[in-house]
C-alpha cells in the first residue's frame, strides 16, 4: 500500500495503520493533497472499510470526499442536521 507523501504534507502515519485498529479516524485526510492524492487517500480508506472491514470516520469539508462515503451525517453548529 504506497502512501501519499509531499515536502509539506504528512503522510497518513504508517504506526496508525500498522496497529490494525478496528476504528479509523480521519480528520480532513485530503485536505491539503491535489487531485491524485485524494484518490489515493480515499482509496487506502475505502479498501480498510470495505475488505479490511473497519470502521472509517471522515470528518471533511469536501463534498467529493462526503460523496465517497457509504453514509453521510452532517453537523452544523455542533448540531447533526441531516442524515
Amino acid at each position: 500500500m504506497s502512501l501519499p507523501t509531499r515536502d509539506n504534507i504528512d503522510p497518513i502515519p504508517a504506526w496508525a495503520l500498522a496497529a490494525e485498529p478496528p476504528v479509523l479516524l480521519a480528520d480532513e485526510p485530503t485536505g491539503n493533497l491535489d487531485g491524485e492524492n485524494t484518490r489515493i487517500v480515499m482509496d487506502i480508506l475505502r479498501r480498510l472499510a470495505h475488505e479490511e472491514g473497519r470502521c472509517v470516520i471522515v470528518v471533511t469539508h469536501d463534498p467529493e470526499v462526503a460523496e465517497a462515503a457509504d453514509r453521510v451525517l452532517r453537523m452544523k453548529d455542533g448540531v447533526l442536521t441531516a442524515e
